[in-house]
């Protein structure tokens, strides 16, 4: 697809990936970008470094857990070309099993119920004007076989599932949903992974890897949207070795 002109969606756009995509989005041209989050401060940030770019910014506040509200949210927005369901939350502390039943539901609520929430009603609205892409931010953790954070993981996992399942949307529907699984990046969820900033495990993690920039992943999320000779299921993971980029790509079809 073709960004310029387009219309876009972009949920935890306040920082981030989010952020990096609205960017790039804005860059290559494209007309309105709704930028969701609960972070006020950097919507207002992020809505002028796309206004910067010619791009008409709108900012919404939305609590994805809260999934009657993004039901009707986007039943009033969902009218767009493109649609990156990027927002998602890790665990914090306590960890599982000691995390609560309403960490648990809220964890799920935030990475799987609301992006298949905000994935129907977009395909719904997309269809009707001829199509449409969109991306989810999945993780190069649903390739694995665990991560220390149990219920990140699993919704991640989830999110991939879901995201291959949408394949014959693009036949039925002319709607391309694509994941993008970053590696690790270096972007303000980290310091949410442990009281008051980043766990011992992260750190861990942080020491052992090398960090993509959360411009590393987006440019990815645009290779997504603009080519359309892509399958609609089909993934890009993106990291970073020895210093330079590396995508590996996977397709609906591929046993991972």
């Amino acid at each position: 697809m073709e960004i310029r002109g387009k219309t876009a969606i972009v949920t935890g756009a306040a920082s981030g990936i989010g952020r990096a995509t609205a960017e790039i989005l804005a860059r290559r041209g494209a007309a309105e970008i709704a930028l969701v989050d609960v972070n006020d401060a950097g919507l207002a940030e992020t809505a002028a470094l796309v206004e910067a770019q010619g791009t008409r910014a709108s900012v919404h506040r939305l609590d994805l857990s809260d999934i009657a509200a993004v039901e009707a949210w986007f039943r009033d927005h969902g009218d767009v070309d493109i649609l990156h369901n990027n927002a998602g939350v890790v665990s914090g502390l306590p960890q599982f099993p000691d995390v609560d039943a309403a960490r648990l539901r809220w964890i799920i609520d935030v990475n799987v119920t609301a992006l298949v929430v905000a994935t129907q009603l977009a395909v719904q609205a997309m269809r009707q004007r001829g199509g449409g892409v969109i991306v989810n931010t999945v993780s190069t953790v649903a390739l694995g076989t665990g991560f220390y954070d149990a219920m990140y993981a699993t919704t991640k996992a989830a999110a991939m599932m879901f995201t291959r399942c949408c394949a014959s949307l693009k036949e039925e529907h002319g709607v391309r949903v694509m994941g993008i699984l970053p590696g690790l990046v270096d972007t303000p969820i980290l310091d949410t992974t442990g009281a008051g900033g980043k766990s011992e495990w992260m750190e861990t993690v942080l020491a052992n890897n090398e960090a993509c920039l959360p411009e590393d992943i987006a440019e990815g999320v645009a290779m997504l949207i603009a080519d359309d000779r892509l399958a609609g299921g089909d993934w890009l993971a993106v990291r970073r070795l020895e210093g330079a980029i590396d995508y590996e790509w996977g397709h609906a079809d591929t046993v991972v």
